[in-house]
């Protein structure tokens, strides 16, 4: 069986995606050697979905991988995050409503106050958690970096 252009055109996606055994991998390769359009195509492509997605197509699988992994563990531990705050802001607005009954219940109730900031913050955490870009400015400003992948 001779292997076509359309044969390798399909092949392209889980190409890139990594999701190929080796020897389809080199069968993918060997033709792009030998059709220099086709080559220019898939390179073309490839660029694309490294400026989409900010992964190197060109790693092996174990490093996309272990980028993979590292965002879902960056997202994993924003919504930790989120709980926390909000819990904080249950704990504050709870403690509103404890000292509200010696005194005003209002928005200047020091546990009010603590369970809007803390609120806030929860949802400012949970905005980042479901961005799927892991580089933005506000992940500094939410948790100080530390979701950011090595």
């Amino acid at each position: 069986m001779t292997v076509t252009r359309n044969v390798i055109y399909d092949l392209l996606p889980a190409y890139f995606a990594g999701e190929v055994s080796a020897d389809t991998r080199t069968l993918v390769d060997e033709f792009l050697e030998t059709d220099p359009e086709l080559r220019r195509m898939a390179d073309r492509f490839r660029e694309r979905l490294q400026d989409r997605t900010g992964i190197d197509l060109s790693d092996a699988g174990s490093d996309r991988e272990r980028i993979v992994f590292q965002r879902a563990k960056a997202r994993f531990k924003l919504r930790q995050a989120t709980l926390a705050w909000a819990f904080g802001a249950a704990v504050g607005i709870g403690m509103a409503f404890l000292t509200g009954l010696r005194g005003p219940l209002g928005l200047l109730n020091p546990g009010m106050i603590i369970g809007i900031v803390f609120g806030v913050m929860a949802a400012l955490t949970w905005m980042a958690s479901t961005r799927p870009d892991a580089e933005r400015w506000y992940r500094l400003f939410v948790d100080g970096g530390m979701s950011r992948p090595d």
